[in-house]
């Protein structure tokens, strides 16, 4: 008898493993094309000086479609929640928000505008997503270069 606790023991701990390893490459994987879209958009964005070009939305979308890339829309609704001047749009998997910068230098005061772009990562385990509150932990940010008016 003794034996047969020992073996289901031991059968459980290599399946918390298995779980384990699994669970981090399945993040590793989606973090990855969160990542890769991410700095598609900010490279789509500085090209079309600004999000606001239909063109360059376009490109996005497509950028997105051809990834495979896919965000439970709560992810974006929580996170322009948190933070108010967030735009989503399209609802596609990806958020950005507007700063606006004022130099003086030699050629006198310029504005300009950077934009944080911030992706999510797909890894939706509602049980782990309530309890944790992994909501930060599941954004890849990064900004654009300024762009000068």
């Amino acid at each position: 008898m003794r034996d047969a606790i020992g073996q289901v023991f031991t059968l459980q701990i290599i399946l918390a493993f298995v779980l384990l390893i699994n669970g981090y490459m399945a993040y590793s994987v989606n973090y990855t094309r969160a990542f890769r879209v991410k700095n598609q958009i900010v490279n789509i964005i500085e090209q079309y000086e600004g999000p606001y070009n239909d063109e360059g939305i376009d490109k996005i979308n497509e950028y997105i479609d051809r990834m495979a890339y896919d965000v439970n829309n709560q992810q974006m609704l929580n996170f322009q929640n948190d933070n108010g001047d967030a735009v989503c749009p399209g609802y596609n998997g990806w958020c950005y928000v507007e700063h606006d910068v004022s130099v003086n230098d030699a050629d006198g005061e310029r504005n300009g505008k950077y934009y944080s772009i911030v992706t999510f990562v797909n890894i939706d385990i509602p049980v782990i997503n309530n309890i944790l509150g992994l909501g930060n932990f599941l954004q890849v940010v990064g900004e654009t270069r300024t762009i000068y008016e």
